[in-house]
């Protein structure tokens, strides 16, 4: 046997997380990523079409097959996360994302927001960040979206406005969400709304550590 000492951060991960009250009453911050069903399937056709010689028609046999357990016992978990970080086609149309960070009012995730909406330039299709309040299952939340693609060729200048124009990011330093993206320039999804708000998410991982450690 194998003695396991607890440690400050325990970190649950997986289809189920947060499924089960009892479990879910336990967890400090929980995090759901919703992916709507016609970004999953382009995602899906280009991976097993490219790495398994999948047809398209065998992809969406898969994801049909696979729907009604997901939809019994996977996809209900998102009204109970702190933060939701979903994934939508942007108003431009696939492969362009419209990416939403779906925030709990008076929730656990301390809450990042916009002062004012963004328009980005520069190469296609561009970009649009806004901010918005909406109901999600019964619960208030406030969005921070993005959709479309910041210019790569000036990504250091584009991402450094969007940093100055949010309240809440708290970061280490008035650049630090600007030197993360840089940083990982090259990593998929550092164009659009994956990137930027998976790195915002991360940043108050850390917050809520830090309080909770302090």
């Amino acid at each position: 046997p194998e003695l396991i000492q607890p440690n400050k951060v325990f970190v649950v991960e997986g289809l189920h997380p947060i499924y089960d009250e009892k479990a879910r009453s336990q967890l400090d911050l929980s995090i759901y990523i919703d992916i709507v069903n016609d970004v999953k399937f382009a995602w899906k056709v280009q991976r097993d079409v490219a790495e398994r010689g999948w047809t398209e028609e065998q992809v969406q046999q898969d994801i049909q097959k696979r729907l009604p357990d997901f939809a019994a016992y996977v996809d209900p978990q998102k009204k109970d996360a702190d933060v939701i970080l979903r994934y939508e086609p942007s108003d431009q149309g696939l492969p362009y994302l419209k990416v939403k960070l779906i925030q709990k009012k008076g929730g656990a995730f301390p809450m990042v927001t916009l002062k004012n909406e963004l328009k980005l330039t520069g190469s296609k299709p561009g970009a649009v960040l806004k901010q918005y309040d909406e109901d999600w299952f019964g619960s208030p939340a406030t969005v921070v979206e993005m959709d479309g693609e910041i210019d790569m060729d000036n990504m250091a200048e584009q991402v450094a406005e969007i940093e100055k124009n949010m309240d809440g990011l708290n970061g280490k330093s008035p650049t630090e969400l600007t030197d993360a993206m840089v940083k990982l320039k090259s990593s998929p999804g550092s164009q659009n709304g994956t990137g930027l708000l998976q790195a915002i998410i991360a940043m108050k991982i850390r917050e809520t550590y830090d309080k909770l450690t302090a």
